[in-house]
């Protein structure tokens, strides 16, 4: 029995070390992140499927040093690095991957679609048709189509039904969630990805990504909104009955509670950016009189030594962010999302989560019940380390687990319509410009 088990295991073993390496990629305005892991057949027979993480990379941005965005080449090389950290962990070469947008610009409508079904049953290529109708309904020009979620078919203008594939009928309509990101971000980000020495396979609205780690089953089915706090930008994701019905992200970030703080204590972007760090906090979440290093410039221009007051750091930080999460309140009553029609909790993620008090002010200014996220079911590293910040990596890892194998994904990877419809492939126009404003 034994020598059985042994055998098993060496089984499994070979099968895992066989399985390709999928990774994650998340480029963002502090920060690029990178996953690697390979599917487990062991772990795929648990009922929570955990992930397990067999690389990380982790790069700072060196905006988030100096304040000023980062440029083509300092966004590419920090995601050479981070992918080849991943890589040198887990002891594979990194050639393609599956990664995020978070920057501006992001939005998505609600759009429907109908088509005459080609035959007597719908099939799947009926129900492609209705969701290319449903894109087509809603022209973006400029913009990369990157999810269309579907929210209900229905058939001859019978009742909505989830699963028309089937069904006999002579019409197929659909009502569906696109997603878009400006044009020039996308292939930009594409372009940088390149220049790191890898492909692109498919990608994915940062705010999805985040929501598909940070959210329960549960939530996502009874009606739940993830906000990704991070530096360049606010994400919003929404989710009813198990499907996204709303996701975009707001211009305002991390970056601006920082130049915030640098204002208010006379200092420079890097050292304000430290200060928040290591004491900032939100309405009662620290001691008002404590007070701690905070540097400011002296008549010379150069750091001097000084300290501040805890409470005038949160007094700063407070209404800024109250401010952002009064906005997302603000958008999502714009989509249609509030009282009983909209998320009944909500899930913060992103650097912005671990600020101390941000749980109660966000309470206070989305008027709904809020929990702190963080990736669920990942395991092979230290999981204090796998905080909010890691939640967009994280899903983009089980979104890139839960698709096609990579054995079946050729090297021209071009994504299905339902899951990056209508992706526009045309030439970068002025992406290096785009990179040096927003990144």
């Amino acid at each position: 029995m034994a020598a059985l088990a042994k055998h098993q295991d060496d089984d499994v073993l070979e099968l895992t070390t066989l399985a390709p390496l999928i990774a994650a990629l998340d480029v963002g305005v502090s920060k690029t992140v990178c996953l690697a892991a390979r599917r487990d057949p062991v772990l795929d027979m648990h009922p929570d499927r955990p992930l397990r993480v067999l690389g990380v990379g982790h790069q700072t941005a060196p905006a988030i040093a100096s304040g000023k965005p980062a440029d083509f080449d300092a966004c590419a090389r920090a995601i050479e690095v981070a992918l080849a950290e991943a890589a040198a962990m887990a002891g594979a070469s990194i050639s393609r991957v599956v990664a995020s947008y978070s920057g501006p610009g992001i939005s998505s409508q609600i759009v429907r679609g109908a088509v005459r079904v080609k035959g007597q049953v719908i099939t799947g290529r009926d129900v492609e048709n209705a969701l290319n109708a449903a894109v087509n309904a809603a022209p973006t020009p400029q913009r990369a189509v990157l999810h269309v979620e579907p929210l209900a078919y229905s058939i001859d203008d019978g009742e909505n039904i989830a699963d028309p594939h089937g069904h006999a009928g002579r019409m197929l309509a659909v009502e569906a969630c696109v997603v878009t990101a400006p044009l020039d971000a996308v292939n930009a980000l594409r372009s940088c990805v390149r220049a790191a020495g890898a492909d692109v396979e498919e990608i994915i609205a940062a705010p999805k990504a985040a929501a598909l780690a940070a959210l329960t089953a549960e939530e996502r089915q009874e009606g739940a909104v993830l906000i990704d706090l991070g530096a360049g930008t606010t994400g919003i994701a929404a989710f009813v009955d198990d499907t996204l019905v709303h996701c975009e992200t707001i211009a305002v970030g991390g970056v601006r509670l920082t130049r915030d703080l640098a204002a208010k204590l006379q200092t420079t972007f890097a050292a304000a950016e430290r200060v928040k760090l290591h004491f900032g906090a939100v309405a009662n979440a620290c001691d008002p009189r404590e007070a701690v290093a905070a540097p400011r410039l002296g008549s010379d221009g150069r750091l001097e030594a000084s300290t501040a007051l805890r409470g005038a750091i949160a007094d700063t930080m407070t209404p800024r962010l109250y401010e952002t999460l009064l906005m997302v309140r603000e958008r999502l009553a714009r989509a249609g999302l509030s009282g009983a029609d909209g998320p009944q909790r909500a899930v913060l993620v992103g650097g912005g989560a671990a600020i101390p008090g941000v749980r109660d002010l966000a309470i206070e200014a989305l008027g709904m019940p809020v929990r702190l996220g963080r990736p669920f079911d990942l395991c092979g590293f230290d999981h204090s380390d796998v905080g909010p910040a890691y939640a967009t990596s994280a899903g983009l890892l089980r979104h890139r687990m839960d698709g096609p194998e990579t054995e079946l994904v050729d090297e021209g990877f071009a994504p299905s319509l339902g899951q990056a419809a209508a992706m526009v492939k045309n030439a970068v126009h002025d992406m290096w410009n785009w990179l040096r404003v927003n990144f």
